[in-house]
Order: structure tokens, then sequence, then C-alpha cells
């Protein structure tokens, strides 16, 4: 009997996972009724084996149809995303525009982001189709009661934001060295910090990525054609639309130190052609007839453009060090310096556009630098250089960053650290807890100053409509991913 009995838990295992694996109900039951009949089981065990078959037949028929289905040529498709509630203050000091007396602008707000998006694969093929809830290209956010109520609308409806196209890219693993894309595409540029890139700015265009490995040494690099403003669309059968182009190149490597310790590091260059030397150039100077909630402190005589993209061709050199410095914790050491080799052109440019003395002969900053210190829980040394984390670990991010007036893209750097600006420099500091492996608890806080006091800290700033002289920053996150 007791033989039976194992026969009978050996039995009805190997039939379950055969109906988990083909789904076969007819099939067991013919099974069951056979060993019956040979008096292997008993019809008690006979029929309780057949109950389970069918029950886990049943569920798993159930979860197919609730599946979603893709093409057959497709071999895999995955859903991911994020979801994020922010609370946050801003605080800046400065003149408002047309006005040379000290002001004070405070904002106070919740808000929230999601991405959700979806990667597919066949063969050499991948897809990345992603959608955000802002169509703003350095902010995804959105925020609480931001929307103008009509009457008859209810509580809280929204009109300031929608679903937009984050990313829409194919790519194409031509060997296993070097990958092409193509479309709206994540930014695959290596960096440390987002001083030079906005961490939520995409690109339009044509990518391609390389990476090779010998030995302990891993190479990479990649080469971009991206279009950032415009096109090149016949407008009035005679002129063509102005359009900004940008030309990525880069090149770096990783290579172990020790056992417990690793450098990375690339050599960077960002060439931006196509964009307007005259009326349309850079100037850290902006009158009310130009954008009143940007940087301006001009007059109407005196207009400028803080977003403008001429002039820049940026040298960048970001590098990191990574050790482990107990069982359970690891440091990153980590710097960026970057140069824009036409800064002189753009600070003359600037000059010629405004035409006055509150540009010309004021300075032409072209440099911007970093320095900073991750320390954090790590288990391995691969922990560290990831920055990626399970349930419980926990990091702290400290540095100390200074941007010219004339070094970077304005429209590109961070929107948070100082408010999207330009010629400002200061320190900043970001904790987080993971409360779970996919829930982070994060905090962030700055305080920084214009670098260069006679000129306007030019930017995509909107958030503090003056021309910021001092600004601190508190935003604290809760993060879902999925």
């Amino acid at each position: 009997m007791i033989f039976n009995k194992k026969l009978a838990v050996a039995v009805s295992g190997a039939v379950l996972l055969m109906a988990g694996q083909f789904a076969l109900a007819d099939s067991t039951t013919d099974i069951v009724d056979a060993l019956v009949s040979k008096g292997v089981l008993t019809e008690e065990e006979g029929k309780l084996i057949t109950k389970g078959a069918q029950s886990k037949a049943k569920a798993d028929e159930k979860a197919n149809k609730s599946r979603i289905s893709v093409g057959s040529f497709v071999d895999n498709a995955t859903m991911y995303g994020d979801i994020r509630a922010r609370y946050e203050r801003r605080e800046g000091k400065g003149n408002s525009l047309l006005a040379n007396n000290t002001e004070k602008a405070e904002v106070n707000r919740a808000r929230y982001k999601m991405t959700l998006g979806i990667n597919t694969k066949s063969g050499n093929w991948y897809s990345d189709l992603a959608m955000a809830l802002s169509a703003k290209g350095t902010s995804d956010n959105v925020t609480f009661g931001d929307t103008a109520v009509a009457a008859g609308t209810g509580m809280n409806p929204k009109t300031s934001s929608g679903l937009f196209i984050k990313r829409a890219a194919v790519g194409w693993n031509a060997t296993d060295w070097l990958t092409i894309e193509a479309g709206r595409m994540a930014n695959p540029l290596y960096s440390v910090n987002a001083m030079v890139f906005d961490r939520d700015i995409v690109f339009e265009g044509l990518q391609e990525k390389f990476k090779y490995k010998m030995g302990d040494i891993e190479l990479f690099g990649t080469a971009a054609e991206w279009l950032t403003n415009g096109n090149y669309n016949r407008t009035d059968g005679t002129t063509f639309k102005n359009a900004t182009t940008l030309l990525a190149l880069q090149a770096g490597f990783k290579t172990p130190i020790m056992q417990t310790a690793s450098f990375k590091g690339a050599v960077s260059y960002y060439g931006y052609g196509g964009t307007a030397t005259g009326a349309g150039a850079f100037s850290p100077f902006t009158s009310a007839a130009n954008n009143a909630t940007r940087i301006g402190i001009g007059t109407a005589a005196a207009p400028g453009n803080s977003l403008a993209q001429n002039d820049l061709d940026i040298l960048d050199l970001p590098a990191e060090i990574n050790f482990k410095v107990s069982d359970g914790t690891g440091m990153k050491v980590y710097g960026e310096y970057a140069n824009n080799l036409s800064g002189s052109a753009r600070s003359a440019a600037a000059c010629n556009q405004v035409n006055t003395n509150a540009v010309c002969g004021l300075g032409d900053d072209h440099t911007a630098w970093l320095l900073g210190l991750v320390y954090s829980s790590a288990k391995d040394l691969a922990s560290v250089e990831s920055g990626k984390g399970k349930e419980g670990d926990w990091s702290a991010n400290l540095w100390y960053q200074s941007v010219g007036a004339y070094a970077l893209d304005p429209s590109a750097v961070d929107s948070d650290i100082f408010d999207g600006r330009v010629n400002m420099e200061g320190t900043s500091l970001k904790g987080q807890y993971l409360i779970q492996d996919n829930v982070a608890f994060n905090f962030t806080g700055a305080y920084g100053r214009s670098k260069n006091r006679n000129l306007g800290a030019g930017g995509s700033g909107g958030d503090l409509a003056l021309n910021l002289r001092d600004y601190t920053l508190y935003q604290f996150d809760l993060t879902y991913k999925f």
C-alpha cells in the first residue's frame, strides 16, 4: 500500500507536469484510466489526479486568454514603466524682467509622472515604444491641479496633460558588436551626471552603438546623427526652413583596476549645425517681447534668445572610479569636464545681437565641470558600478558643478538642478532608499548661485521667472517601477 501511494504521488506529479506543458486534459484522463485499470492507482486516486489536471488546464487556458497577443513573427514582448509622485519646493532670488530690483520667487507643488512602454524582439530586430504624460523635452512631470477648470467639468479635469510619444524606435543588432537604431530614441551616451543632457531627453534621428571586449577591457562607442529642431522641408517654394542638427561622437572604455575596483571613462564630441548666428543667436539677456518666462533683465530694444543652439562644439570628458569599501558598502568617485570649443564665437554672437554693455566685454566662460562622490550599500563591485540595488539598499550622492554662460546647450541641461540654467554653480545632494526592489524613496537638495553675476542665467527654466542670482531646491520622490 505504501508503495502504491508513493507511486501515485509520482504519477500525479508527472501527469500534472504534462498537463501544465501541453494542457491536454483528455490525454491525461486516458492515461489515468489506464493506470486505474492496471491496478496501479485506485479509482479515488485516479479521480483526484484527473480533477487536478483539469483544473490546471482551465487555469492555463484562462491565463492565455488574458495575455496581450502579438504577431507570430515577434519572439517576445515586454511591458515596462514607472509611476512617480513628487513634492518639491523651489526658491529663487534675482531680477524680474525689465527691473533691476532684487525679488524672490517660490514654487511649492506636488507633481506626478508616468512612463508606459513596450519592448519587442524579432530575430536580430527590436523596437521600443513608450508614452509619457508631458510633451516637454526636459521634464515628463505634470503638476497636481494644473489645469483650466471650465464650468460644469467637475473636480480636477486634467486638460494640462495628455499621452505623448516618449520613444518610438526600431533597432537592428547587426553584429555582436554593432547596433543601429532609428526613430525617437533614448539617449545612448555614457555620462556620470545630467549636467550636459537632462535624463528625460530623447533624440530623433539615427544612432550607431558599438561594444567590444578585449580580455578584461570593455570598449564602447556611439556615433549619432540627430535633428533637434526644425526640418528640411521647403516652406515657401524658394527657401528652406532652418533646422538644427546634432552630431554626437563618443569613445570610451571600462577596465578593472584590481579585483574590487574599476575605471570607466570616455571622450565625447557634440557638434551643432544649421543654427542661426544672427538675430536668433544665444544671448544671456532677454526682453519682454522675446520670452517673459526666461531669464531677462533687458529692454525691448535689446532682445536676446536664451535657448539658441548656435556656436556649440562641445568636448566632453566623463569618468568614474568604482571600488568596494567594505563587505556591504561601495563608493563611486566621478567627474566631468566640458569645453565649448566655439565658446568665444558664441560670446561674440551674443554681443553682436544685443550690442550693449549688458553682454559685451563681460566674459566668455565656455567651460563646465563637476566632481562628485556616491557612497552606497553594495554587495559587490557590479552593484557599485550600476547603482542598482535590492530592497533595503541605500545611496547618497554629493556633487559640485559649475557651468559657464557659453559652455553648454541651455535647452538640454538638467531641468531640476539650478532650474535648467547655464551660468550657475553650486552643490547638490541626492539620497535614495529602496523600500522594496521596485519601490524607491528619493530626496534631492541643491543650492546654487549665478557664476558670472554680470550675465543672466539663461536656459529652459520657466518655473522661476527671474534672472536667477540664488537658487534652492528640495524634492521628495516616491517611485514605483513595473
